[in-house]
């Protein structure tokens, strides 16, 4: 099987860093962010004036206004595709590049800047990733005749990737994941590890989505059964109804 690994890109020696709530952003995919925060916008900002690079950490906690020590010090390295004003703040797309250290994490008023260490990621084609990569098309399909809300577009986008490392990030970026699991996908240097966890959150996802038309079939049957029952009273009343009256007026009659 083929072998492949990610060429460690040139970073700057000093990057801004936006920290993240409860969202990990990963590499080789794209995503939308709000960002409202001063130390957020500021960082924006920063990499917006420059070449537009910016280092994506994952915060631990709530703080409104968190600091170095609040911060992953594994994240994504990502560049800003397109940035929009917003009346609270800014909307941005930003592409990951690659897996990044964060090191000399300072902060400086609202600003936030680390030093970048690229960790690039070896991909190896062996069996077993092959088998996780069938297994995760096999998942996908499935997850598309469930869900309304997946179209087919995505389903050709999904099942067209041929990087196993890109297909498992991607996924991971559409599954309904808690923030520290993604995290932990993130920080995991084997790549069979990472698909597995991927599969697992798929199928549980799917589970779900069985789950939830099994509870809506039965919640429509017993509403059919309901309104058919309704209309069969009322069909008897009214049959009770006209025996009254046909009695009333035989009785009437004598």
């Amino acid at each position: 099987m083929a072998d492949g690994s990610e060429t460690p890109p040139a970073f700057p020696p000093e990057v801004p860093v936006l920290p993240l709530r409860k969202t990990v952003v990963f590499p080789l995919t794209l995503q939308p962010l709000a960002v409202n925060r001063p130390v957020s916008i500021e960082s924006i900002n920063r990499a917006l004036g420059g070449d537009r690079m910016v280092l994506l950490l994952l915060q631990e906690g709530e703080a409104d206004d968190p600091m170095p020590a609040d911060l992953r010090r594994v994240g994504t390295m990502a560049v800003i595709r397109q940035m929009a004003k917003a009346p609270n703040g800014l909307h941005v797309i930003v592409e990951g590049l690659t897996r990044t250290r964060a090191e000399n994490l300072e902060r400086t008023g609202t600003y936030m800047r680390a030093t970048p260490v690229a960790l690039p990621e070896k991909v190896e084609r062996t069996i077993e990733v092959d088998a996780y990569v069938r297994r995760l098309q096999e998942l996908v399909e499935k997850a598309v005749t469930l869900a309304s809300g997946l179209s087919q577009e995505l389903r050709g986008l999904v099942l067209g990737i041929e990087d196993p490392l890109r297909l498992c990030y991607v996924l991971a970026s559409l599954i309904d994941m808690r923030a520290e699991d993604k995290q932990l996908l993130l920080e995991e240097d084997h790549l069979t590890v990472k698909l597995q966890a991927v599969a697992t959150a798929l199928a549980r996802e799917i589970s779900l989505l069985e789950l939830k038309g099994k509870i809506e079939s039965q919640a429509q049957q017993e509403m059919t059964d309901a309104q058919r029952q309704y209309y069969l009273r009322q069909q008897l009343k009214a049959i009770q109804e006209e025996l009254g009256e046909k009695e009333g007026s035989e009785t009437a009659e004598l």
